[in-house]
């Protein structure tokens, strides 16, 4: 399996989409249609934690990473999808250094973190991978992903950078545009800048930063910007505009009916 965590460290970009349905052939189709990996999500889709399990197996039938955004910053949920094989975890609201210590604390064993120890979970292949061999890549691999979604977070950005373990910040672009009065110009130069001296200061602690886009159109001036880890629309986007693609062709080509 691809790790994301060791494509970032050497500067690559990847790329992922989030999936809002429960369904694992979409995780399965994500991967074979060639995303670097699939973004699931227990805030907002119609899946709990307990059903990202299938949806991870179905991911990694295409050897496709899955991250999973949990619902808030809990340890029982970081730890439960990490031990049915995620790569990582996304922890929204993330306003302070004590939610982002809290967060790498739940996503890695002792010494760095707390996470409970397991050895016959799905991510050790159900104890056939050696306790060992399961930690150290752990270890490796386990990314800690902080979303900055308010002002608190970005007021406090200086010292969730400062806190050992976190890998990336993820900006809520909607989120960063409202506190510089740029509301929803995805396109800004204020909210551009801004991104490009987030990341200028990520980078000098070591962390990559993530964002998410609605249209592949809109990920080049955030690729400029040095931002890493991009998530493009969703798959509910991504099956409508297919759809919307495939009538609009279709009756492009018959000229002699009448749509209903």
């Amino acid at each position: 399996m691809p790790s994301l965590k060791v494509a970032l460290q050497e500067g690559r970009a990847v790329f992922g989409t989030w999936l809002n349905s429960p369904s694992p052939s979409q995780a399965e189709i994500i991967g074979y249609a060639g995303f670097d990996f699939v973004m699931l999500d227990t805030e907002h889709a119609s899946y709990d934690i307990a059903g990202t399990e299938n949806l991870i197996r179905a991911a990694h039938a295409a050897n496709l990473p899955a991250l999973v955004r949990v619902a808030g910053n809990d340890s029982s949920a970081i730890g439960r999808v990490l031990d049915y094989g995620a790569q990582g975890v996304m922890v929204p609201h993330t306003s302070n250094a004590t939610n982002a210590r809290h967060a790498v604390l739940a996503a890695h064993y002792q010494p760095v973190g707390e996470r409970g120890a397991a050895p016959t979970v799905r991510a050790a292949r159900y104890g056939h991978v050696p306790w060992s061999e399961h930690l150290a890549r752990s270890a490796d691999d386990t990314l800690v992903i902080v979303q900055i979604e308010g002002r608190k977070g970005m007021a406090n950005l200086p010292e969730i950078m400062a806190v050992p373990g976190v890998d990336v910040l993820f900006i809520g672009p909607f989120d960063l545009s409202e506190a510089l009065g740029v509301s929803g110009q995805l396109d800004h130069p204020r909210l551009l800048e801004a991104v490009a001296d987030i990341t200028r200061q990520a980078r000098t602690h070591g962390l990559a930063v993530g964002i998410w886009m609605p249209t592949p159109a809109q990920i080049r001036p955030w690729l400029a910007q040095g931002v890493q880890l991009i998530t493009v629309a969703n798959n509910d986007l991504l099956f409508y505009n297919a759809c919307r693609q495939v009538i609009q062709a279709v009756r492009a080509t018959d000229t002699g009916s009448t749509q209903l």
